[in-house]
C-alpha cells in the first residue's frame, strides 16, 4: 500500500486534469473560430463516433486491469500481456463498427481520408487507455498524470499547427488527434516495456483472460450506458436538427463538462485505492467526505460558469456562438448532479461491483431518448439540455439510494458536513505555505 495520502494524489491528478481542462479550451477555442458552427458540428459529429464505439468495444478492461493489479492476486506480466492481447480484439472491433456507421449510414457523408485517419487512431488510442489501467493499478500516479494530460497537450500543440498553421481545417484536426496518441504511444511502450521490464508473452492465458473480461465487460456495459447518456442528444441533435445546432450544443457541454475534471481527478485515485485496500469502512468514509467536498465546490464552479459565460463565449469563440450561453445555463445543474455521481461510482467499481451503474443509469437512458424525441425538434440544443438534466437526475438519484443501502451508509449521514470535511483545505493552505517556505529558502 502506497504511503502518498489521497490529498498528494488527488491534488497530482487534479493538476492534470487542469491542464486537460485549459487544453481541451483552447483546442474548442482554435477549432470553433477556424471552422465555424458547421464545420465544428462536422467534427463533432464525426468524433462522437469512435468516443461511443470505443467507451464498448474497450469492454471496461482499463477499470479492470486496475482491479485485478491492485489485488495483486496474478503475476503482473500475465495480466500485462493478457492486455495487449485484448487490446488486438478491442482495435479490430472498433474499427469494424465504426467504419460501417461511417461509410453505410445514411447520415451525411463523410470524408474518408478523415474517416481513415480516425480508424487509424483507434489502437493507438486503446494501447493508452488500458495502459492508464496498469500505471493506477499500481498506484503509479505520476505516470497516470502524465499519460492521462499528454495526448491532450500534443493535440493543443499539434491543432494549433495544422488547423491553425497549414489551414487544413477539419482534416487537420485530426490528423493534430493521430499524431498526437502515436506519440504518447512511445511513451506508453517505453514505461512498459524498458522501465517496468514486463516479460510479455503471446501466449493465451485462458484465467486471466476470462478474468479480465468478466468484470470488464460489465463495466462495457457501464461505460458505454454513460458514455450514450453523454452523446446520444448529439446524436439525435445531427439526425432531429441542423449542423449549427449541433455545434452551438457540443460547445456548450464541452465548457459545462468541464465541473467534471473534479470527479475525474478523484475517481481514478478512489478507484485505485479502492482496488489496493482491505480497511473497506474506513475508504467508506473517506469517499463520503470526498464527495461533499465535492459538491460544494462543483456548486461554486458552476455559479462561476453560469454568470461568466454571457460574456465570455462571444468574446472567445466568436458572436456566432452566442446560442450556445444559454444552452451552457440550462445543463450545467444536469452536469453537477454527476459530480457527485462519478466519485460513488468509482468507489464501487473499484469495489469489483460496477454493474450498479448500469441499474441506475438503464432507465435514465431510456428517459433521455423519449425526452429528446420531443423536446429537440421543437427547442433544438435547449430541449437537450433539459433531457440531460432529467436523465442525470434520475439515474444518479437510483444511484445514491442503492449506494447507500450497499455500503450501509444512511443518506442523511451522506450529506451532513462535518468539521473534519474540510480539513482538505486546511491541508491544501498547509501544503501551499510548505512549498512557499521551501522556495523562499
Amino acid at each position: 500500500m502506497t504511503n502518498r495520502t489521497y490529498l498528494r494524489d488527488i491534488l497530482s491528478f487534479l493538476g492534470s486534469n487542469l491542464t486537460v481542462t485549459i487544453c481541451s479550451f483552447t483546442i474548442s477555442v482554435i477549432l470553433s473560430r477556424m471552422l465555424g458552427a458547421a464545420g465544428f458540428g462536422l467534427y463533432s459529429a464525426i468524433i462522437v463516433v469512435p468516443i461511443m464505439v470505443i467507451g464498448f468495444t474497450q469492454l471496461g478492461i482499463r477499470r479492470s486491469a486496475i482491479y485485478h493489479i491492485g489485488n495483486k492476486i496474478l503475476p503482473e506480466d500475465h495480466i500485462v500481456s493478457a492486455l495487449l492481447i485484448l487490446v488486438l480484439w478491442a482495435s479490430a472491433l472498433s474499427i469494424i463498427i465504426c467504419g460501417f456507421v461511417y461509410f453505410f449510414s445514411e447520415s451525411q457523408p463523410f470524408d474518408p481520408l478523415i474517416i481513415v485517419l480516425v480508424l487509424l487512431t483507434i489502437p493507438l488510442l486503446l494501447v493508452n487507455i488500458f495502459a492508464g489501467g496498469v500505471f493506477l493499478g499500481k498506484e503509479d500516479i505520476k505516470r497516470a498524470a502524465i499519460l492521462n494530460a499528454g495526448p491532450t497537450i500534443l493535440t493543443l500543440l499539434l491543432t494549433i499547427l495544422f488547423v491553425w498553421g497549414f489551414q487544413l481545417s477539419v482534416l487537420g484536426a485530426f490528423i493534430a488527434i493521430a499524431l498526437a496518441n502515436l506519440l504518447m504511444f512511445f511513451f506508453t511502450y517505453r514505461m512498459i516495456i524498458v522501465e517496468f521490464r514486463y516479460d510479455i508473452t503471446w501466449k493465451y492465458h485462458e484465467g486471466i483472460m476470462k478474468s479480465l473480461i468478466k468484470l470488464g465487460v460489465v463495466n462495457a456495459i457501464a461505460i458505454f450506458i454513460m458514455q450514450l447518456n453523454y452523446r446520444l442528444d448529439i446524436l439525435m441533435l445531427k439526425k432531429l436538427s441542423t449542423l449549427e445546432e449541433v455545434g452551438f450544443y457540443s460547445l456548450a457541454m464541452q465548457i459545462a463538462e468541464q465541473l467534471w475534471h473534479i470527479p475525474f481527478a478523484i475517481e481514478s485515485i478512489v478507484l485505485s485505492r479502492s482496488a489496493n485496500t482491505q480497511d473497506d469502512q474506513l475508504v467508506h468514509r473517506t469517499v463520503a467526505s470526498i464527495f461533499r467536498v465535492s459538491l460544494l465546490i462543483g456548486i461554486v464552479v458552476g455559479l462561476l460558469i453560469f454568470f461568466v459565460a454571457p460574456y465570455l463565449v462571444p468574446l472567445i469563440f466568436g458572436h456566432e456562438f452566442i446560442e450556445s450561453v444559454i444552452m451552457i445555463q440550462v445543463v450545467l445543474p444536469g452536469i453537477l448532479i454527476l459530480v457527485g455521481f462519478r466519485i460513488l461510482n468509482s468507489r464501487l467499481t473499484g469495489m469489483g461491483k460496477p454493474q450498479i451503474a448500469i441499474y441506475a443509469f438503464m432507465p435514465a437512458l431510456v428517459i433521455n431518448f423519449i425526452l429528446n424525441l420531443f423536446l429537440i425538434p421543437r427547442f433544438g440544443g435547449i430541449g437537450a439540455a433539459w433531457s440531460t438534466n432529467v436523465s442525470y437526475a434520475v439515474g444518479s438519484l437510483t444511484f445514491l439510494i442503492i449506494y447507500s443501502k450497499m455500503v450501509k451508509m444512511p443518506l442523511r449521514k451522506m450529506f451532513r458536513y462535518r468539521r473534519s470535511d474540510f480539513y482538505f483545505f486546511r491541508d491544501i493552505k498547509n501544503r501551499l505555505n510548505k512549498t512557499e517556505r521551501t522556495s523562499k529558502i
